[in-house]
This record gives C-alpha cells, structure tokens and sequence, in this order.
C-alpha cells in the first residue's frame, strides 16, 4: 500500500490548539510501540534513493509485521510502500525474529492521538525522546503521489502546519544517537 504523510515538529501549545480544532473528527488515543530490526546479513541504511524498514507494531487494538520501503525524491520523503500482516503475539513475533538472527535496531514508543477528516489521517504524536510531532496521511485511495503529497501540504498548512519535518522518527533517532 502507497503511503503519503507529512510530519512537522510541534510544541504542545500548538497541539492543544490542534485538539481543539479536530475535537469533532477524534477517533482514538494509542500506545504504540514499534521495534525496528536490522536482517543478519545487512543494515538497513539511508541512501538519497530511500531506505527499508523491518518493524514489529504494538498498540490495544492491533498487532502487526510490517515491511516498509521508504522512497526519497531529491533527498526528501516522497512516498513509502507497506506490506503488512496481522500477527496474533507481538512479543512472540519479536522473539522469532531474534532467534532468526534479527537485531534490534530501535523501540520506539509513543502516545498517538488519531483524527480522521476526508479523505486525510492527522495525528498527535508524543514519541519518548523525541518530543511532539503532528502527521497529515492521505487516506484516499491511490494517485499521483506529487499531487497527493500537494493535497497533504494544503490540508497541513489549513491546520497551520507549515514546517515540514522531512526525517521520521527512526531517522531522527538515529541521528540523536550519533
């Protein structure tokens, strides 16, 4: 599945304001947890074309396996592809990619907020370690991605999103881990 989101850095005074505004389309609150893994025989580095992601996703309502190749245009996000598959034990699954020789590379944990509004997915992300992000995903179905990354940007700049964040979480991570 083709996935288009835009991320920006928030503080949580801009986040009020956005619960305010999207109060009437709030679906849940989440604790996610995902666990990023490296294969035995390779990292998963950043190049200017993309990169891929291995994770393990844990929230109350969902369990899933998620392979995940991340394409950049010009050194920006552009697009990501995600296969994923339900698993019934995120734990369990955590454990047999271990055994296969599989290492962790990152756990990211964090308390996400999910509104739904058209044809768009916004969150309110508070991620451990990172701080306060807001999200705009295309929900709609597939198209040109320039043109629905435009669509997204407008919904965003609606919101009073102007700052596009262009690392994810992983991404930034790493590079605080540096």
């Amino acid at each position: 599945m083709k996935e288009v989101e835009l991320l920006f850095r928030i503080n949580e005074t801009r986040a009020q304001e956005l619960r305010r505004e999207l109060g009437k389309v709030f679906v849940q609150k989440v604790r996610e947890i995902d666990t990023y893994f490296y294969p035995p025989h390779k990292d998963f580095e950043v190049s200017e074309k993309g990169r891929e992601n291995l994770r393990v996703r844990e929230n109350d309502s969902n369990k899933e396996l998620t392979y995940k190749k991340v394409f950049y245009e010009k050194g920006e996000y552009s697009h990501s592809v995600e296969e994923n598959l339900a698993i019934p034990d995120a734990d369990k699954a955590v454990q047999l990619l271990k055994s296969l020789g599989f290492r962790v590379h990152f756990v990211i944990d964090k308390q996400r907020e999910i509104f739904e509004e058209e044809n768009y997915q916004i969150t309110i992300d508070n991620v451990k370690g990172l701080g306060i992000f807001a999200e705009v995903e295309w929900t709609g179905s597939d198209g040109d991605e320039e043109e629905i990354r435009k669509s997204c940007a407008r919904k965003a700049k609606s919101l009073g999103l102007d700052k596009i964040q262009d690392k994810g979480y992983l991404r930034l991570l790493e590079e605080a881990k540096d």
